[in-house]
């Protein structure tokens, strides 16, 4: 299965998240896919999913049969994009046991394991009682709000999976079965030309805001944090920047927690506004709320079982992303990690390839089990 899985990588990998368009054949669509999207779906019918379709947002779906068709299906997704890609062509490095590319963790081997699903049972001859639903979710890193495009998969997928299983890159072991409240936002200043008294690099505002930020305090109990992970301004080395934004990250574990930084952020807000005379707005990118699908349920146990079945020991932390609009709408839903890889988001990200088939085992285990599962 190396050749399948390696090529599955490659080909969806070297194609950039944004490459262009293509419409659908159908003269009533005028909704436009993604390269990627396209590529995804043309791969699963040639792997051999029963059927294959796109929802209203053009992301790609496959269905595999089960036996029974009144169980409940399987859900298995991954995100499309890739959060870094580089200007120009696209290229992989392969060597003996390691991968090289920009994208490759984030996301492109959770997209090819997914893809190679229907290879997989067919090789191995495995069937299912439930239908298994395989899902490329496109746009989702474009931008923060884009995260909401969840919703609109779940609000078109016309049925409720007895389990869900979001398949990320890495790291291998990774298991999310609850979410931290989170709010993601763009702090922008603008300088006021007109006003006397103004400040005039907005590089020296946006320092201003960083270093009183900083002075918030957050708790260990709950455990909350917030960071600042972008900074961008100015437009050439000899004039004061007009314009200055700063992306951050509030996220904690009790709802009451996160709103009362997201209050004293504010408060930094409207002190600099006023003292140094910029026009500062907060944006908020996306927001999502604390919640937990639970240790004891039987597909965190599920999890854990076939983790440690593969002698790995489970890294268990909260998501601050998608699983929380599975869990928000009582799906049950975890994320775990395909490989081990190093370098994430640069263009010498890397992934070990012993690693990625040990994923693959994983996502295949977790598969069986929830078809095991009486709950239906």
């Amino acid at each position: 299965m190396r050749e399948l899985l390696i090529g599955n990588i490659i080909f969806l990998g070297e194609i950039p998240s944004q490459a262009g368009t293509w419409q659908s054949d159908e003269e009533t669509s005028s909704i436009d896919y993604s390269v990627r999207a396209r590529f995804f779906a043309e791969r699963l019918l040639e792997l051999g999913v029963d059927e294959c379709t796109t929802d209203s947002s053009g992301n790609p779906i496959g269905i595999i049969k089960g036996s029974d068709p009144n169980r409940a299906p399987i859900l298995v997704v991954a995100e499309l994009d890739s959060l870094y890609t580089p200007p120009g062509d696209i290229h992989y490095a392969l060597t003996e046991d390691s991968i090289v590319g920009p994208g490759l963790m984030d996301n492109a081997i959770g997209a090819a394991a997914i893809l190679s699903i229907p290879d997989i049972l067919q090789r191995l001859k495995l069937e299912f009682r439930s239908d298994i639903i395989i899902a490329g979710i496109c746009n989702t890193m474009q931008d923060d709000r884009n995260m909401l495009l969840y919703d609109t998969f779940l609000d078109s997928l016309g049925c409720k999976p007895v389990a869900s299983i979001i398949v990320k890159g890495g790291q291998l072991g990774r298991l999310n079965y609850f979410s931290d409240a989170v709010v993601r936002a763009n702090v922008v200043c603008v300088r006021r030309d007109e006003e006397r008294e103004a400040a005039d690099n907005m590089i020296e505002v946006i320092t201003e805001i960083v270093s009183r930020l900083l002075t918030i305090r957050t708790p260990k109990k709950p455990q909350t944090a917030l960071n600042v992970g972008i900074i961008k301004a100015g437009y050439k080395y000899g004039d004061p920047a007009a314009t200055a934004k700063l992306g951050l990250e509030v996220h904690s574990t009790d709802n009451a927690v996160l709103a009362d930084i997201i209050r004293q952020v504010h408060d930094i807000l409207d002190l600099v506004r006023y003292e140094e005379r910029a026009d500062i707005s907060f944006l908020t990118m996306a927001e999502m709320g604390a919640s937990n699908l639970g240790w004891n349920h039987e597909l965190t146990k599920a999890a854990i079982a076939v983790l440690r079945g593969l002698a790995l020991e489970p890294d268990v932390y909260p998501s601050v992303s998608e699983l929380y609009y599975f869990l928000k709408r009582k799906l049950p839903a975890v994320t775990i990690g395909i490989a081990t890889g190093y370098n994430y988001h640069q263009d010498d990200t890397s992934a070990a390839i012993p690693s990625v088939f040990k994923g693959l085992a994983q996502l295949m285990g977790l598969l069986m089990a929830i078809d095991e599962m009486e709950k239906q």
